[in-house]
């Protein structure tokens, strides 16, 4: 078995997500992930992206890929941290490719300086973590579970749900890429998600974005094959009061709901309820060929899980958020 550095570019990209792909889905209910056109644009751009670097190894034997592992590495907040997404084709399970992969990831972290690793054990509801083959390869490695969400599903379209707006407030729904006009509103509306949203018991910090990082952000999505669906809320006087944001995979079969947030001082009025029900009346009519919207709520946000209830979503699966810390490489021989 050898490991090499991923060249996205190069013949070895194609074998390489194949395996990524199928460990990523592997026993897992109607599983939502990005395609190859996504997960491979968003590796040959990194050097574009402001906010993170996607580094990703392949475990081979021979001509054949056995697994890969994604490495993310901050560039802004967080940047302490290390977040890998680690898969392995089930044929080729316990040979020691994902242990390999595991190492090199934690080695690299180790020379950026990092501190902290992080991922993402997604377990059927019938498991535990400790019942789960990922959960226990995690725990082995001394990763703790520092935030649990369940992943919610629905089939579409959905019927309409009752959603009436108070008066005064206005829904802005569009496709793609923020518009410049609305950047600076919306930048500000997602830091302030992000200093809201819960994050258990994680190492970490809430990331601020300017109107400049979010129109670019967003024409990366797009470039990368993702539809995306927003709906921007305004108040009586005209100030944003809450979004919520749809992504669609490149296979336009599955999307995937992003954040869903309402201002405090906003709140207790089914404007929750209202936005979604606008941003899925809109994805309906422009993306007609998906069939499933998944989402993850965690497991104390009361609300949202009511708001969700409202459409029929149900759980399928427990998203655990593991952390570790990074080891230091052992000293050289000499």
């Amino acid at each position: 078995m050898q490991l090499r550095a991923l060249d996205p570019h190069g013949p070895e990209a194609g074998p390489w997500f194949t395996a990524f792909h199928a460990g990523s889905v592997a026993g897992r209910d109607r599983p939502t992930v990005a395609g190859a056109d996504s997960t491979l644009t968003s590796l040959r751009t990194t050097e574009s992206n402001a906010h993170l670097e996607r580094l990703a190894y392949g475990a081979w034997d021979g001509d054949e890929c056995l697994g890969g592992i994604v490495v993310n590495l901050p560039r802004v907040a967080n940047s302490h941290t290390v977040e890998v997404e680690l898969a392995v084709a089930p044929r080729h399970r316990r040979r020691g490719a994902g242990a390999a992969l595991f190492e090199t990831a934690v080695a690299l972290a180790g020379e950026r300086g990092r501190r902290i690793v992080s991922t993402e054990v997604n377990v059927p509801l019938t498991d535990t973590l400790t019942e789960h083959a990922g959960g226990r390869f995690a725990l082995a490695r001394g990763f703790e579970s520092k935030l649990t969400e369940r992943r919610y599903l629905i089939g579409l379209p959905v019927p309409d749900v009752p959603a009436e707006l108070p008066e005064g407030y206005r829904p802005y729904t569009w496709t793609g890429p923020v518009s410049p006009a609305t950047a600076a509103d919306f930048a500000a509306m997602r830091t302030l998600m992000e200093q809201d949203v819960p994050i258990g018991d994680r190492d970490h910090e809430p990331a601020t974005f300017a109107a400049a990082e979010v129109l670019h952000g967003d024409e990366r999505l797009a470039a990368a094959g993702w539809g995306i669906v927003t709906t921007l809320l305004r108040a009586p006087d005209g100030t944003p009061a809450g979004y919520t944001r749809i992504f669609v995979n490149s296979d336009g079969r599955h999307a995937q709901q992003d954040d869903t947030f309402v201002l405090r001082a906003h709140r207790g009025r089914r404007l929750g309820t209202a936005l979604k029900a606008a941003n899925l009346a809109e994805l309906t009519a422009r993306f007609p060929g998906v069939g499933h919207l998944h989402s993850w709520t965690a497991d104390e946000n009361a609300a949202m899980i009511a708001t969700n209830q409202r459409f029929g979503f149900r759980p399928v699966e427990t998203m655990h958020v593991m952390e570790a810390p990074v080891r230091p490489s052992p000293p050289a021989r000499r």
